[in-house]
This record gives C-alpha cells, sequence and structure tokens, in this order.
C-alpha cells in the first residue's frame, strides 16, 4: 500500500500505519522510531521498535519525553525546597514559555515522531526535512503544534519529520561515566537523535519520500543534535544537506567536555543523596526534574561561562570531537554536502534579558561580566567598540549585542568561514525582525524566526508567542511567505537562487531576514574583527576561557 492511498495507510517495516488527512496534507502521528525506553531499557540505549500486527492508529502524537508540566509541578517544586543548597541563579529563559511549551502528555515511553506528507505530491520524489526540536534539552517534542509541519510541508513541497528524543537527566545526564552499572547511559538524547534519523532513511520512501534527499535541521538544542550528526561519520549516510539555527556551544544544553560531564552527574547523585547508581533505574523522574531545576540556576547570571548540564559530551563514539569545534577548523568529509546557518540578532536577550544588569546594568556592571573572559582592558575595549557600532543602545543593551555575538553568531560564522573556504555550499541568515510585544525588549529574539519560517502564524498560533502582540499580521505574512520559500528552497534543492547568496570570506554575504528580506555584504564583520582582534577569532579560543572559569567556580582544573 502507498501512503496516498484512499485510506492513509501505509506499511514500514514494522506493520501498517493509518494516517489521517488534514488541511492539504496526510500526517502521520506517534509513530515509533525505537522500543519505549522504560523499565530494565531505562538509561540503555534506544532498541529498535517491535512489529504490529493489524493496522496501527497514527492519527495522534505520542507522549513528549517526560518534563516539568502542570501534572508534575506541585511534586517536583516540593523536592526542589527540600534539595536546593541556596543556588543563586535565575532559569535561563523568559517566563512565558512556562505556558508556551508546556506539555501535560508527557512520559518516559517517547520515542517517536510526525510525519506530514503533502496529499497531491507526485509519489517516490519529494525531499525530507527532519527537523529535531529545541527546549534546552528539557523541554518541547516533535509534536509542538506550534511547529507543527502541515503549512511546510503543503506549501513548500515536501515531507516534515519531527522526532521526539528522551529529555532531561534522562537522555541528557551521562551516568555510564561514573558507574558500571549504567553502561549505557552516555549521550542516549544523541543515540535517540540517530536512531530516528536511520529509521526516516529506511522507511521514508513509504511515504513517498526520497531517502538521498534528507536534509537534518534544527533550532536551538535542535541544532546541537544536527551538529552532533554531523560530526559523526556513522550519520554521514543518512542525509544529504543541514540546517542549523540559532546554533551555540556555550549554553545549558550544549556539548561538554568529559571532566564536565563526570562532575555534573555526580551532583545528581549528591543531591538526589544516592549511594548506588544502579537506584537510578527505578526512581521517581520527579526528582530528576528537581536536580535539573537546580544545577539550570546554579550560577548567578552574570557568570561567564560554559555551564552546560543538560548537554552532549565529547566521548568519542557518538560524539567523536566538540562539533562546533570541528565544523569551523577541520577538514569535512562528507560529500556533496549543504549547509544553511541562521541566528537571531538579539539571542541573548531571551537567555539574560530578564537579568537586572540587562534590564538596568551600568557600564562598570557590565565591563564586570565582559572582563570574565576578556580582561578588563579588553572588556574596555569590546565595549567601546560596541559602543560606537550601536551609539543608541544602553549599557546593559549593550551586554546582550556582546554576548549574542559571542555564544552564537561567532560560532556559527566560523563554521560558515571554514565550510565555504573547502567550497562547501553555505547559507548564512539572520532574524532581525524586532517584535513589539512585551514593550518591545525581546527585539528580534530568539525562536522569533519559527513562525515565519514554519509559516504558523494564525492568530491563535501567535498567542503563545507574547513577543508577537502588536505585530502587524499581514506584514508577518508577506515576511513569511518569503522567508519561507527560500528556506523551502534550500531544503528541496541545496540552492535557495540569488536571492540568499552563498556566504563567503569574500563578500560576507548575510542574508537579512526582517521586514525586508535582502543579502547584506558585511554584515556582522566589523562585530567579528572586534572579537578577533581581541585574540577571539574562533570557537577554540572563546571555549578555552569559558571552560576555564566554568572549572574555577567548580573547584576543580582537570584537564580536558
Amino acid at each position: 500500500m502507498h501512503a496516498m492511498d484512499a485510506q492513509a495507510v501505509v506499511r514500514v517495516t514494522t506493520g501498517l500505519l493509518q494516517g489521517t488527512r488534514e488541511e492539504g496534507v496526510v500526517v502521520y502521528r506517534g509513530v515509533p522510531f525505537a522500543q519505549p525506553p522504560v523499565g530494565h531499557l531505562r538509561f540503555n540505549s534506544p532498541q529498535p521498535p517491535e512489529p504490529w500486527s493489524g493496522v496501527r492508529d497514527a492519527r495522534r502524537p505520542g507522549s513528549a519525553s517526560y518534563q516539568f508540566n502542570s501534572a508534575n509541578q506541585a511534586d517536583v517544586e516540593r523536592v526542589v525546597k527540600d534539595i536546593d543548597p541556596g543556588v543563586p541563579g535565575i532559569m535561563a529563559w523568559p517566563s512565558y514559555t512556562n505556558a508556551t511549551y508546556r506539555h501535560n502528555q508527557a512520559a518516559e515511553d517517547c520515542l517517536y515522531l510526525d510525519i506530514w506528507v503533502p496529499e497531491s505530491a507526485p509519489r517516490g520524489s519529494l525531499p525530507v526535512y527532519v527537523y529535531y526540536h529545541g527546549g534546552a534539552n528539557a523541554v518541547s517534542s516533535g509534536s509542538f503544534a506550534l511547529e507543527r509541519g502541515t503549512n511546510l510541508a503543503r506549501e513548500g513541497n515536501m515531507i516534515v519529520v519531527r522526532p521526539n528524543y528522551r529529555l532531561g537527566a534522562l537522555g541528557w545526564v551521562h551516568f555510564g561515566l561514573l558507574t558500571g552499572d549504567l553502561p549505557q547511559a552516555v549521550n542516549l538524547g544523541v543515540q535517540d537523535q540517530f536512531a530516528a534519523l536511520k529509521w526516516v532513511h529506511e522507511n521514508i520512501a513509504a511515504f513517498g519520500g526520497d531517502p538521498d534527499t534528507i536534509t537534518i535541521g534544527g533550532e536551538s538544542a535542535g541544532a546541537t543534535a544536527v551538529s552532533h550528526l554531523l560530526t559523526n561519520p556513522h550519520a554521514h549516510p543518512y542525509f544529504r544537506r543541514a540546517v542549523l539555527q540559532s546554533l551555540s556551544p556555550f549554553n545549558p544544553w550544549c556539548t561538554q567536555q568529559r571532566p564536565e560531564a563526570v562532575s555534573v552527574a555526580r551532583m545528581y547523585l549528591d543531591l538526589l543523596r544516592i549511594d548506588d547508581p544502579a537506584q537510578l533505574r527505578t526512581i521517581d523522574p520527579d526528582r530528576l526534574l528537581a536536580v535539573q531545576n537546580v544545577l539550570t540556576r546554579y550560577f548567578p547570571p552574570d557568570r561567564h561561562l560554559a555551564w552546560r548540564p543538560l548537554g552532549g559530551v565529547v566521548d568519542g563514539t557518538w560524539v567523536p570531537q566538540a562539533p562546533a569545534q570541528y565544523l569551523s577548523e577541520e577538514a569535512i568529509t562528507t560529500s556533496g554536502l549543504e549547509v544553511a546557518i541562521g541566528f537571531a540578532k538579539d539571542e541573548w536577550q531571551f537567555f539574560r534579558g530578564h537579568s537586572r544588569t540587562v534590564g538596568h546594568g551600568s557600564r562598570q556592571e557590565v565591563l564586570a561580566v565582559l572582563a570574565q573572559a576578556f580582561g578588563m582592558d579588553g572588556a574596555t575595549e569590546v565595549y567601546q567598540r560596541y559602543h560606537e557600532l550601536h551609539p543608541d543602545h544602553s549599557p546593559g543593551l549593550l551586554l546582550p549585542d556582546i554576548m549574542s555575538f559571542e555564544f552564537f553568531k561567532l560560532p556559527s560564522l566560523a563554521i560558515a568561514r571554514n565550510l565555504s573556504a573547502q567550497h562547501i555550499p553555505v547559507h548564512v541568515f539572520q532574524f532581525s525582525y524586532d517584535l513589539p510585544g512585551l514593550g518591545g525588549r525581546l527585539r528580534a529574539v530568539h525562536t522569533g524566526d519559527i513562525p515565519f519560517l514554519f509559516r504558523n502564524h494564525s492568530e491563535r498560533d501567535l498567542a503563545w508567542w507574547p513577543a508577537f502582540d502588536g505585530a502587524d499580521r499581514e506584514e508577518v505574512r508577506r515576511v513569511s511567505a518569503r522567508m519561507g520559500e527560500l528556506y523551502a528552497s534550500f531544503i528541496r534543492t541545496g540552492d535557495p537562487g540569488p536571492g540568499w547568496p552563498r556566504f563567503d570570506t569574500a563578500g560576507w554575504n548575510v542574508l537579512e531576514f526582517g521586514r525586508t528580506i535582502e543579502p547584506r555584504p558585511g554584515l556582522l564583520k566589523p562585530e567579528w574583527d572586534v572579537f578577533e582582534d581581541r585574540g577571539f577569532g574562533s570557537v577554540r579560543s572563546i571555549e578555552n576561557v569559558l571552560v576555564g572559569n566554568v572549572r574555577e567556580a567548580l573547584g576543580h582544573t582537570t584537564a580536558a
């Protein structure tokens, strides 16, 4: 049977699936790509899904990975109150996200994906977009309604696939580095992401997709997922193109070095008051969420370091090398690779826009943050040069200007420079649409590009994104149509045309994606020069300083 028959039934390797038609697409939800990671499979590698008999109902999504929500909030907060040693930090995202991303249908049985197939498309030749959700390895799902694939699949003429993966400590705390009792508990989230991609490659032809034209993509933590797959040669046969949006090497969900991963795992055991790691196989997952809450807030908001308690770890197997360093320095051997890279103009506003220093900080307070990485002389120079670039910005706004570049844009541009030097086609965009909601303080915010690119901007959708309050709806639709087509064109062909030219160091062409969409030669080159002139023109140079800071803060100086 073919996916496009009248009953929307398709045969995959494990059995028959019944989908549903809606809004010009056929959707298959809750499709298992691995066995439920529960019971004896908790903290184990994903196992191939088991066959079923008859027709499996694929009209409803599977559960999201276990995460903080209204169902467990009271229990988690009670544990937090019991174990919190008085950590001084704040949550690294604005408060509205608790409602926007809340998934009350969440469980450890979560290894499912959703598939959107355009109803009128020709059979057997459709490009495929496997998109890994963001959410800091802590929240969200492949079924997150505000990132649904309906409009992108139908209007972009492609199949969209959105997998789940294990979140929190169940997928991203590497207890296997501490104990032989849990030998597979290293990079379990990465293993889930790989398993989903392999399943798609093996099964997508049944839906009319071309397994040789798969693009992997993701935003934020999803971009980190893509960076892991790009770094792992075993994944390369399963995709052709890659999209990285809002990639950062230094935030809480980002790839850490082994000493810090060991420290995080030990801190979990200490806060849980566990002597025998085998107890983790049966512990109440709400207790894991409580430790996650504490460690996310472990440092004050103005500490300038790379604290990554929910990130993958360089283990030599699933993550052979630190991805951002590898992609920005090494020769890339993936044949025929094409890459698109994007970031938001004001990424840091999302993570620290609610801190006192960003809101009301003085020049001296901002310099104190910068000096932790640049030294006081360097901090003064960086501050002054950014002030010249943005003379109307207060000291508090100059801080996220600088940190947005350091944590997101510089690594992305370093990768683009390395790829283009190897004649790998790479296209770069900056989301520059200043959004008016919440008093306009978030500006062109992290995640703000998603409604445009997925073309999900109905009144119901935008009601969940407070930054869009007051935005001109007609303008949003116009910008979405234009940028959405460039985005879809890259996914379909790897070449979005002259409207989005390739990046190289001669032209330094970055597509500005704001109220107008146009290539901007030289965009961000002055900012790059500020960092390079201070000896921070590489991912490695920043990594060394920020990891040194976190090791000093943790009280150890173990070598990488």
